[in-house]
């Protein structure tokens, strides 16, 4: 049986490498059912585990953990590894000598320029390279220089990777939230585990529902995340959801009326492939600024800051405003905006069944 390995960036706050990858995995089994998926994540990391998906918990973040890893890729014997944002040239070389095909995720400006570097370029089969809102994404001067001196190694861009928007069951959470579809707001920062001002950014999220309800009168959602760690898990006015697997995420972002979500890659991803209004703010993370402001200029989103008086202004003028919101989807349609996950996962399947399907015997430590 072919087996992927997906060892991606994770720690106790950000979530989106790994729900990434997560959604890729699915894809991947949907069309490879007796395909064999294993992840290597930090053991701190308060996520969804699917229940088909054999987990190994690294002390640390898997770039902080290289024997651990090395160890790992020795007892899975993967026919593909995929590092998402995480890893090191060693780990890389080490399950290239396992016999697997390796793949880099970069999305953002610094890992994309790390899978580009010399060393790290030499060991991968395929750079996976985000490129969100960019009609004809091009190689910069230096990564086609690098492109001849690797001609082995493949560089594919994509628009966004989310789950698959077949939701399932998960449609049946909206009648046990009392909600109906295309009447309600639904707020979600992400993961939940990062803070603003020294407060947990879903209980900012909260305060704004509540004064976005007050004012347009429509049922508001708060999803608070797997990460968060604080203690509002109920509200007398806006219903609070603890946290949601990512079918049932995926239903109620669907079925909202508007979405206020967190510039994520994942998230911005998986709210405007379902062509939802989206108020977009930062999170956290060191990207999600730059990103806000990037598809707010292009229309796409509406920008917030990350306070909840401003997040309650600018999704009542969104809710109220007809014309921007149509003007918001048509750009997200001209902007080519969407979910990449079903072509990236036939691609992934493609090189792990061009590998053996027994791994020779790793020669060297890295």
């Amino acid at each position: 049986m072919k087996r992927v390995l997906f060892i991606p960036s994770s720690g106790p706050s950000g979530t989106g490498e790994y729900y990434r990858c997560l959604a890729i995995a699915r894809a991947m089994r949907r069309r490879a059912p007796e395909l064999g998926v294993d992840f290597v994540i930090h053991e701190g990391a308060r996520v969804e585990r699917d229940a088909g998906c054999t987990y190994h918990d690294l002390p640390d973040t898997p770039t902080r953990c290289s024997e651990d890893v090395r160890r790992t890729i020795d007892a899975v014997s993967p026919s593909l590894v995929v590092f998402d944002s995480a890893g090191r040239v060693n780990q890389l070389r080490h399950a290239r000598a396992a016999g697997a095909a390796v793949v880099w995720i970069s999305d953002r400006p610094g890992k994309r320029q790390r899978g580009f570097r010399w060393r790290m370029m030499r060991q991968l089969d395929l750079h996976l390279t985000a490129a969100p809102a960019v009609s004809s994404p091009r190689l910069h001067l230096h990564e086609r220089l690098m492109r001849v001196l690797c001609p082995g190694t493949r560089v594919r861009f994509f628009s966004g990777i989310a789950p698959e928007p077949d939701a399932g069951d998960g449609e049946a959470l909206l009648p046990l939230l009392g909600v109906r579809k295309g009447d309600y707001v639904v707020f979600v920062a992400g993961g939940g585990g990062y803070e603003h001002d020294r407060r947990p950014v879903p209980e900012l999220l909260v305060e704004a529902a509540r004064e976005v309800h007050g004012t347009t009168g429509l049922d508001c959602v708060v999803v608070m995340g797997p990460q968060y760690r604080g203690d509002v898990h109920s509200d007398d006015r806006v219903r609070v959801v603890p946290r949601l697997d990512t079918e049932a995420l995926t239903a109620l972002l669907a079925g909202a009326h508007t979405a206020v979500v967190g510039a994520g890659s994942m998230m911005t991803t998986q709210a405007l492939a379902l062509r939802v209004p989206v108020v977009l703010f930062a999170a956290g993370g060191h990207d999600q600024p730059s990103r806000v402001r990037r598809l707010a200029a292009r229309g796409v989103v509406t920008q917030a800051e990350t306070t909840p008086q401003s997040l309650a202004a600018a999704t009542t003028a969104l809710v109220k405003d007809v014309s921007r919101r149509g003007a918001q989807l048509a750009a997200t349609t001209e902007a080519g905006l969407r979910n990449d996950v079903g072509g990236v996962a036939a691609e992934l399947l493609a090189l792990a069944s061009a590998t053996p399907d027994v791994a020779p015997a790793v020669t060297t430590s890295g």
